[in-house]
């Protein structure tokens, strides 16, 4: 039950006055309030005041009860918060400063509506080899992009070397270059992220389970950080002009380039192929071609030849 307010206001003096002196009184909030609080009663067809030595013991013994019960309630909260160690683990939600967004609509939604906020710049890596994309969310993303580079916002992209012969993605880099972005070419890069201003969008590092689940951060000290790691990946990249040009004289495609990197710093095939989002018989196919292009016949030949190749400083 809810304790009424107990200060009362002039009105309800006065009124409780002519109810004491039987006076007739027409205030129905002021008696309505003194019969909540024990001071008054109804009486046949009239009002008669009560003794507020009596109310005051009452309402003292209730809110003296209501205080107690708090306090047990309160010493029971603590069991409440123990569920933590339940909850922090596995959790799916980290507070008003990031959103956990679970499809790929959702989370193209929401880059969508951060672009809006982007003025100090749009950031995005592409680390895996590039898969085939739905020509019309290529063609919208391309319009987005170049949408920010008219107004001045800096555009600055980072992909693996296999993206340099992925048609669908030279063709949306072509028309950011041409717009005055900047886009380049690194290794080990580190996991897929856009970077719209402080909004900042990552994949489902907890679980790993749906591929277009992901995140979207909104805490500057994070998007901070994860701007100082992209401009970090950004220094040692390589522009994508010269990259490109740099495939002329190269044996090697982009993706055996990066599956001999991987098996030279000791990972297996099998690794390596989980790195680079591809199955590991097309790690095998595109071991077998390279061997079969330089007249090798094992791997160990051919890790030799990568060790002192000039395909090695190709990106």
């Amino acid at each position: 039950m809810e304790m009424p307010d107990l200060k009362l206001t002039p009105e309800d003096e006065r009124v409780y006055r002519d109810i004491a002196e039987g006076r007739p009184v027409d205030a129905p909030d002021s008696v309505e309030r003194l019969a909540r609080l024990g001071l008054v009663r109804r009486l046949d067809d009239r009002w008669v005041a009560l003794d507020p030595r009596v109310a005051a013991r009452q309402l003292r013994t209730a809110h003296h009860g209501a205080l107690t019960r708090t306090l047990q309630r309160m010493s029971q909260i603590a069991g409440l918060e123990a569920l933590t160690r339940h909850y922090d683990p596995s959790r799916l939600y980290g507070g008003p400063a990031s959103e956990f967004v679970d499809s790929k609509q959702l989370m193209n939604d929401r880059i969508a509506d951060a672009l809006g906020d982007a003025g100090e710049g749009l950031l995005t890596v592409q680390p895996g080899v590039p898969s085939e994309r739905d020509p019309d969310v290529l063609r919208e993303s391309t319009r987005r992009t170049r949408a920010l580079l008219e107004l001045g916002v800096p555009v600055r992209s980072l992909y693996p070397a296999a993206a340099l012969t992925h048609g669908p993605t030279t063709e949306y880099v072509d028309g950011v270059l041409e717009g005055g972005g900047e886009v380049r070419v690194g290794r080990d890069l580190p996991p897929r992220m856009v970077l719209a201003g402080r909004h900042l969008f990552v994949d489902d590092h907890l679980r790993g389970i749906e591929s277009d689940a992901g995140w979207h951060i909104k805490d500057v000290a994070t998007s901070a950080f994860a701007r100082s790691v992209f401009d970090r990946y950004w220094v040692r990249a390589t522009p994508w002009q010269e990259a490109r040009a740099a495939l002329a004289d190269a044996v090697t495609t982009p993706r055996q380039r990066m599956i001999l990197r991987g098996l030279a710093e000791g990972d297996t095939q099998s690794a390596v192929a989980k790195d680079l989002g591809i199955s590991h018989r097309e790690v095998g196919r595109d071991l077998e071609a390279i061997r079969a292009g330089l007249g090798l016949r094992s791997t160990l030949q051919l890790m030799v030849w990568w060790a002192t190749s000039r395909d090695r400083d190709v990106p």
